[in-house]
């Protein structure tokens, strides 16, 4: 980040000469209709339609709704209705107009899904330890979880993908009013995203010389390096925790680990990731703590240059931690 601020050292005066001044460049700065919608596979279409405005409107003016819209919703080129379930391969076209405020389109196809070839993984207690409460005692076994998740990729076209997991049974909301206690607990842990290289993939050097070389939180990724080959995910889980509360233990109570999804997502959806990083973590981030500002619309694919249409199916893949569970604790009780 030093090297970036002696980089702009010359160009500071330019920028804050009008920090403290309100203006509005000499664009068309009408409203303009607003479309973003996530199309899962297998799941009803939703669309949110609303419209553009600027930080410099008056607050009444700022009402992004839209009451006059229609919406039509096109599959594979034919009109559809609200119940139409999108299917993997569809093209879909989504289209509003509005006699306030125009025309806005948008057209994507929902991803094939790829399934997961292959799941190998290994688990390691690393401590653990007993405690009392509320007269109950509980045992609690810290644990590293290494996954090794391969996937075989299509040669048909460029491909683009997330990754995204969950640990189950999922852990209940904490209310101070009601007394929460069950049989057993499992915590996922921190998962290591610089453990695979891969979610990397998007950094370049404008990034590493910024120091922005940090993928937390980014768990998307192309076939670029793999294309029509298969790659192999490492995926790490630090400081996991299985926690069994009282004197007995039931089979059932190791019902437990990680649920992983591999998603194909659309070229939109990948565009839009890497954008939304740029501004969190990348380079837009950095200019913008130098006094440049972000750009107007960012990414969009809609015709009006506002909002995100994207497109995704998933492929699930379930690691159940029992057997290990129950071998560590049985030995351990012996």
């Amino acid at each position: 980040m030093a090297i970036l601020k002696k980089l702009l050292i010359p160009l500071l005066p330019l920028v804050l000469a009008g920090c403290y001044e309100d203006f509005t460049p000499d664009i068309d700065t009408a409203p303009v209709l607003c479309l973003n919608s996530i199309i899962t596979a297998g799941e009803p279409i939703e669309v949110q339609v609303s419209r553009t405005w600027l930080f410099t409107d008056e607050a009444g003016e700022r009402n992004p709704s839209v009451p006059d819209a229609a919406v039509t919703i096109y599959a594979n080129g034919s009109p559809v209705g609200d119940d139409y379930i999108p299917q993997e391969g569809d093209s879909i076209r989504i289209v509003a107009d509005s006699k306030t405020y125009g025309h806005a389109e948008a057209e994507v196809v929902v991803p094939v899904s790829v399934p997961i070839a292959k799941l190998d993984w290994d688990a390691a207690v690393t401590s653990t330890w007993e405690f009392d409460y509320e007269d109950q005692l509980s045992r609690v076994y810290r644990l590293d979880v290494k996954v090794r998740m391969k996937i075989d990729d299509p040669a048909s076209a460029v491909n683009y993908y997330q990754f995204a997991y969950e640990g189950f049974p999922e852990e209940p909301e904490y209310d101070p009013g009601i007394s929460i206690w069950r049989p057993y607990e499992f915590w996922e842990g921190t998962f290591k995203y610089e453990v695979e290289p891969i979610f990397k993939e998007h950094i370049g050097l404008f990034e590493s010389i910024t120091s922005a070389d940090d993928a937390f939180g980014f768990t998307c990724f192309t076939d670029k390096q793999f294309s029509g080959q298969s790659y192999t995910l490492n995926l790490q889980f630090n400081n996991a925790r299985y926690a069994i509360n009282g004197a007995v233990f039931e089979d059932e109570m190791a019902d437990c680990g990680y649920e992983f999804k591999l998603y194909s997502i659309s070229p939109s959806y990948y565009n839009w990731s890497v954008y939304r990083w740029n501004v969190d973590e990348g380079f837009i981030s950095d200019f913008g703590d130098m006094g440049l500002g972000d750009p107007v619309w960012g990414y969009s694919n809609v015709s009006t240059g506002a909002g995100i249409v994207m497109a995704c199916s998933s492929s699930t893949y379930t690691l159940n931690l029992s057997d290990f569970l129950k071998s560590v604790i049985f030995n351990r009780q012996k």
